[in-house]
């Protein structure tokens, strides 16, 4: 296919700079880094978009939502690899999280935990969890670990009921599996 004709370089290169400059500025804000990774952000989240512009289909969508798309879905897979890095965000940057973390570990030391076995079949579980979703389902469970619906809605662009969806979809999931609220652990419910 000839790009040329249906991409015009004139306005690729401006809204490809704002698009990953936007991006970038989001993940550089979620977690905390510095200026100097802002640009390397940029480049990484552009360099991804120039490789894949070979697979624009003019028939499936406009250009714009093709670069809009593919920036913003490499932005979600550099998040992830983000928040993996332990020294990436701060530890007050995200009480609701620590307190649910905290409410978690308070019902898992109330178990009869001996020798951690209790843990690891808990881990083993939600392992099987995650591998059973799709990868932007996953990229957000794992987001959601760490970070509030807020601040997942920033890093990666959702609207509120997108990111809704995807959360109905996560908590099915899990659901279906056997996991259930917190409360009905307490009470001897599923798991």
């Amino acid at each position: 296919m000839n790009l040329s004709m249906t991409i015009p370089p004139t306005e690729l290169t401006p809204f490809l700079v704002d698009q990953t400059g936007l991006r970038a500025s989001l993940l550089r804000t979620s977690f905390g880094l510095g200026a100097d990774e802002w640009e390397d952000l940029r480049q990484e989240l552009a360099l991804d978009c120039l490789r894949r512009l070979a697979k624009f289909d003019p028939s499936r969508s406009d250009w714009r939502q093709f670069v809009h798309g593919v920036v913003r879905n490499h932005a979600c897979v550099l998040a992830s690899r983000l928040a993996l890095r332990p020294t990436m965000y701060s530890l007050d940057q995200n009480s609701n999280a620590d307190r649910a973390q905290t409410a978690a570990r308070q019902v898992l030391d109330d178990k009869d935990d001996r020798d951690g076995i209790f843990s690891i079949e808990l881990q083993i579980d939600v392992a099987h969890v995650l591998a059973g979703l799709n990868p932007d389902q996953q990229t957000i469970a794992r987001l959601l670990s760490r970070f509030s619906v807020s601040t997942v809605r920033r890093i990666t662009g959702l609207s509120v009921s997108q990111l809704d969806r995807k959360i109905r979809r996560i908590r099915a999931a899990f659901i279906a599996a056997g996991f259930g609220p917190i409360g009905k652990q307490l009470q001897g419910g599923a798991r």
